[in-house]
């Protein structure tokens, strides 16, 4: 290998991915056929950047406004709000990167390549997606784990990996901050007020079920000012159909219900299994959803996702509550939020990418995250009148900030049941012995 580092540049309309390889063909061959095999996610011109580094070839594939390049070394990031490059260069002249990354409160996820070494990094809950493989001294990342292939796995949220001269280690960044809470209930209503003001897009197109969690986020948005476009999906006589009209008249937001047909269902059930090999019925109902939603949007959908995990809203956590008390609740609840990222955020966000669109999910903001993380369990599974209450803290915050009583008392199922999607999927499927 040539000493010092050399790049060539060449324009392309495709998503980010990395290669590192011992030859600089091959790292360029293999990063153009991670963005060949990521193409559902064109949005913006792309680049490929070439760098040379004493562990290797390094091919970079990136968004032109989501990459800085300064002498021999390059910041690629994908990230929410928008920031501009001055966190690019700041992460890229950073001398503690696990400092300045835990100053940033953003959804990123991306690459530091220098002369001496490789650095992915990931946000502190997996909002943004990034896998890799790793085979001998090369590397792959990309977006997509389907880009990868059956070797890839996902950079654990909050995480880094490093790779230099002396191997590879995962290297943990994000360290959650914990709160003493004087007023917990107020306190979570200014995060949600902060967030909403910080994350939320001018036009606000959001996955609405009439349900709390998305009753919030419009509240939230109308109040910020913002242009709120409420999108349900839900089939003709299901819950979520006649509560997202009712709620949102409550609320006085602009709602569209797409009702899909069979083949319409179908033909999105077969583009996620394309992408999510192995999915169960649950899972394809839920990104269904997601996908159909964020192909109206075409831009940012904004969801409810996260919500429950923080909150305590699934039905299982006031089981456990009442069969084993409020520890094993609460440790239940701990190991779900631990998941979210890996189990739900990662089908999310590949649903929302499949139709051209950015996920977003307020909820697991760091603000808000590390305020439901300092939020006593009892606040949140809490017994009143010898009935539990789900997500009590979350409806007491909902109410200082003026969300209307007759939405905040609403039960709610499960978007997958309640939308009556996953119902109808179960029947295609056996129709179709698939």
């Amino acid at each position: 290998m040539e000493s010092g580092p050399r790049r060539c540049f060449s324009e392309y309309k495709l998503m980010i991915g990395l290669a590192l390889a011992e030859r600089a063909e091959d790292a360029k061959r293999i990063a153009e056929r991670l963005v060949k095999s990521q193409e559902y996610r064109l949005v913006k011109s792309f680049r490929l950047i070439e760098i040379e580094t004493e562990i290797g070839y390094v091919s970079v594939a990136a968004r032109e406004d989501e990459f800085v390049e300064r002498g021999d070394a390059l910041a690629a990031c994908m990230h929410y709000p928008r920031a501009g490059i001055r966190f690019l260069e700041n992460l890229l002249e950073s001398e503690d990167l696990v400092k300045t990354l835990m100053n940033l409160d953003l959804f990123l996820s991306g690459a530091i390549v220098d002369y001496e070494r490789v650095v992915l990094f990931r946000d502190h809950v997996g909002h943004m997606p990034l896998a890799y493989a790793r085979h001998g001294r090369s590397l792959i990342a990309a977006l997509s784990k389907s880009a990868i292939g059956s070797a890839a796995r996902s950079l654990e949220p909050g995480h880094m990996l490093i790779l230099d001269r002396s191997g590879s280690r995962l290297v943990r960044w994000y360290h959650p901050g914990r709160w003493v809470m004087g007023d917990p209930g107020r306190e979570l209503a200014e995060r949600l007020m902060h967030v909403s003001e910080k994350y939320l897009p001018d036009t606000v197109f959001l996955g609405f079920s009439g349900g709390l969690d998305s009753s919030i986020l419009a509240h939230l948005a109308a109040r910020a000012g913002r242009n709120v476009r409420g999108i349900a999906v839900a089939m003709r006589g299901s819950l979520d159909h006649a509560w997202a009209q009712e709620t949102a008249e409550i609320l006085e937001i602009g709602l569209e219900i797409l009702e899909p047909c069979d083949e319409e269902l179908m033909d999105v059930v077969r583009l996620l299994s394309s992408q999510l090999p192995g999915a169960g019925l649950m899972d394809l109902s839920i990104a269904s959803l997601m996908l159909l939603a964020a192909r109206r949007a075409g831009g940012v959908l904004v969801v409810g996702q996260g919500a429950d995990e923080l909150f305590g809203g699934y039905w299982r956590y006031e089981k456990m509550l009442l069969e084993h008390g409020i520890e094993k609740a609460a440790e239940i609840m701990s190991r779900d939020v631990e998941r979210i990222g890996e189990r739900n955020l990662e089908r999310d966000e590949l649903a929302a990418a499949l139709a051209g669109s950015q996920l977003l999910a307020p909820y697991v903001a760091r603000p808000i995250y590390e305020a439901a993380l300092s939020i006593s369990p009892e606040l949140k599974l809490r017994m009143l009148d010898g009935r539990v209450v789900r997500k009590w803290i979350l409806r007491r915050a909902a109410e200082i900030l003026g969300v209307p009583g007759k939405v905040l008392e609403r039960p709610k199922k499960a978007a997958q049941y309640s939308s009556g999607i996953q119902r109808r999927l179960r029947k295609l499927l056996a129709e179709k012995k698939l």
